[in-house]
C-alpha cells in the first residue's frame, strides 16, 4: 500500500475516511481495553490495579470512560461483588480478540523486521528460472520458512523496466541486457555458451569448425540473444561476412533446443540447459575455433533502494551460492 506523505488530519465525520469508526470510539483503545481484562480476569478492582500497578481509583476511572463511552455499564454491581452484564461480556470478546491480535501484529512485525517473513518479488527469464533459481530458492525457503518468495518468468528486456519500477525488488537477467543508469548489476555466476547441431548434422565429428563452415547455415536464435549470439555476430561481422541466416525466432533458449533437435538449423544455448542432450549424443557442440563464449549472469537491483531485511538475506544467499554455480 502507497501512502501519501501529506497526511493530514482525518475529519472524524468524512465519509469512509475512518472507516465507520466514530470519534468516541478512540476510548477503545488497547490498554484501557486491557485494564477491563485485568479486572474481569482478577475479579476485581483492587486485584487488577496490584496487578498492573496502577491505583484503584485510575482502574476505575478507565471502566468509567469505557462504560461512558459505549453507553451501558460493563458490570451489575452487586453486594458480594459485580458480574459482568450481557454488554460487559460483548466487550470482554472483544478485547481478548484484540489482544491476541495485537500479540500476533508484534510477532510478525518481529520477523519482518528480522528477516524470517516477508515477500520477496523477483524476475528472471525462462533459462535461469526453471534451470537454476526454483533449486536455490526452495534450499532458502528450508531456513526461511515463513517467508514468500514469488519469481515471475519475464522475457529479458522487459525485467529492467519492472524493478526500476519498483514491480519487482531485484532481477537476475544476463549482462547482454541493456541496463538504465539508475539500475545497479553485480555478477553471479557464469555459464558456458556452445554452438549446437543435431547429432546427423554435416559438421559433426569436426575436430574444429571455421567461421566460414557456418556462415551459409540457418540458424534458430531466442528472444533475449545471449552474449554468444552476440560475440557471434560481431565475429561475422570482423571477417567480413554476411550476418547469420536466422530462419527460426522462438520464445526461449528450450526453444532453440527443440528446433535444432528437429534439424531446423545451429543454435547457441547454454551448456547446462543441453547437458543431458550433449550426453545421450542427440546434440553435439561444434567446436567453432576462436571464439570463446561464456554469459555472465548478474543480479540487478535499484541504485537507490531499501531492501526488507528477507530481501537483504536472499540476495546473500544468491551470493555465497553463486561461485559454485558458475559452468
Amino acid at each position: 500500500m502507497v501512502v501519501d506523505d501529506d497526511i493530514g488530519d482525518v475529519a472524524p465525520d468524512a465519509e469512509g475516511a475512518t472507516g465507520g469508526i466514530e470519534a468516541k470510539d478512540v476510548v477503545l483503545n488497547p490498554v484501557r481495553l486491557a485494564v477491563f481484562c485485568a479486572v474481569v480476569e482478577r475479579r476485581g478492582f483492587t486485584r487488577a490495579a496490584e496487578a498492573l500497578a496502577l491505583t484503584q481509583s485510575t482502574v476505575s476511572g478507565h471502566i468509567r470512560v469505557l462504560e461512558q463511552a459505549l453507553g451501558s455499564p460493563l458490570f451489575e454491581r452487586r453486594r458480594h461483588g459485580a458480574r459482568l452484564t450481557e454488554v460487559g461480556e460483548a466487550v470482554y470478546e472483544f478485547a481478548v480478540t484484540l489482544r491476541q491480535a495485537v500479540v500476533g501484529l508484534r510477532a510478525q512485525i518481529s520477523d519482518l523486521t528480522g528477516g524470517r517473513a516477508g515477500v520477496v518479488q523477483l524476475g528472471a527469464p525462462i533459462s535461469p528460472g526453471t534451470q537454476i533459481l526454483p533449486t536455490l530458492l526452495a534450499r532458502f525457503h528450508q531456513v526461511r520458512p515463513a517467508g514468500e518468495l514469488r519469481m515471475q518468468l519475464l522475457p529479458p528486456d522487459l525485467i529492467p523496466e519492472q524493478v526500476l519500477r519498483g514491480r519487482l525488488d531485484f532481477g537476475v537477467v544476463s549482462e547482454a541486457v541493456e541496463l538504465p543508469p539508475a539500475l545497479q548489476a553485480e555478477p553471479l555466476w557464469r555459464d558456458r555458451v556452445v554452438l549446437i547441431a543435431s547429432s546427423d548434422h554435416r559438421l559433426a565429428g569436426r575436430p574444429r569448425v571455421t567461421l566460414l563452415d557456418v556462415a551459409r547455415e540457418p540458424f534458430v536464435v531466442a528472444w533475449g540473444r545471449t552474449l554468444g549470439d552476440q560475440a557471434l555476430n560481431r565475429a561475422f561481422a570482423r571477417a567480413g561476412l554476411a550476418s547469420r541466416r536466422i530462419v527460426m525466432q522462438v520464445g526461449n533458449q528450450d526453444g532453440v533446443r527443440q528446433a535444432v533437435l528437429q534439424g531446423v538449423g545451429l543454435g547457441i544455448v547454454h551448456r547446462r540447459g543441453v547437458a543431458a542432450d550433449l550426453a545421450a549424443g542427440a546434440l553435439i557442440a561444434l567446436p567453432l575455433e576462436d571464439l570463446p563464449m561464456m554469459d555472465q549472469t548478474v543480479l540487478i537491483y535499484r541504485r537507490a533502494h531499501h531492501f526488507a531485511p528477507i530481501t537483504e538475506q536472499l540476495i546473500a544467499f544468491l551470493r555465497d551460492e553463486a561461485p559454485r554455480l558458475s559452468d
